[in-house]
């Protein structure tokens, strides 16, 4: 396939997935639903174009027919697509005084991360009074088996999803081995789940420490975990309990707060 070949095909692929996206927001706006005629002509498109998006949508649950009224309407996956941004729009808001507090007390930097596609995303963040020593930056992404916060909530799963969230790539780049799925690191979850906190020791990077506690929901599942990170000179083995202890406490009160199950300290 020549070049230009490519670049119409990928062009063509996106303006599909723009007008997918038109006959989403179009429907949205209809609380009773719309007929194909509705869309298409609401999407400048036409009849059949605007069928062959829908069906493609429906196959997705983004969108579902009614046949009994012959209309289109917003189906399941659209909803637990905007249910998943709202549940981490309010869940920031809701832990950045509590982030507060941790860095306030520890003086590392506080951290929130959610987890996604094997990955902690970093979602919140707020430095202590050392300055920025965090494991990532706002936004980053580290494999959920090398940090504290992910493997709090690699903790929370049984462990045949745990597992399946782990890069053997990932695991493999660990800058130290693995202290603590049948090895270290079963035995790094083990001790997170007796404990409430897990550690990354510098396995992630050299001079870097991470104490991490997962916020879980009303079912025990993890959503989210806070955690606390910084160079090792200033979080020496000796403070990890501790520090345990602080994020433990903090993601409690968060999975309180939400109506989730709270793991107060022992």
């Amino acid at each position: 396939m020549g070049e230009k070949s490519q670049d119409s095909e990928r062009s063509g692929h996106v303006q599909s997935l723009t007008r997918a996206i038109s006959l989403l927001r179009l429907l949205s706006e209809c609380s009773d639903g719309a007929t194909l005629k509705q869309l298409a002509q609401g999407a400048s498109l036409a009849p059949s174009t605007a069928h062959r998006l829908l069906t493609t949508l429906q196959s997705e649950r983004f969108v579902r027919f009614d046949s009994s009224k012959s209309i289109w309407r917003v189906g399941v996956g659209a909803f637990s697509v905007g249910s998943g941004f709202l549940m981490c729009r309010d869940i920031v808001s809701i832990t950045r005084p509590h982030l507060q507090r941790v860095a306030d007390k520890t003086g590392e930097t506080a951290n929130m991360y959610v987890a996604a596609e094997g990955m902690a995303v970093c979602m919140a963040q707020i430095e202590g009074r050392r300055g920025g020593n965090a494991v990532t930056q706002l936004g980053g992404k580290v494999p959920l088996a090398l940090s504290g916060a992910g493997r709090s909530i690699l903790s929370h799963l049984p462990n045949q999803i745990a597992a399946s969230r782990q890069s053997p790539k990932d695991i493999a780049k660990n800058t130290r081995p693995m202290r603590g799925i049948g090895g270290p690191m079963g035995r790094a979850l083990g001790d997170a789940r007796m404990s409430g906190y897990a550690v990354d020791n510098e396995e992630n990077r050299v001079g870097i420490r991470c104490v991490g506690a997962a916020v879980l929901d009303e079912a025990g599942y993890p959503i989210a975990a806070i955690s606390v990170s910084g160079l090792s000179s200033c979080i020496p083995q000796d403070r990890l309990q501790e520090l345990g202890f602080i994020v433990r406490e903090a993601s409690a009160s968060i999975s309180a707060e939400i109506g989730g199950v709270s793991e107060s300290a022992d």
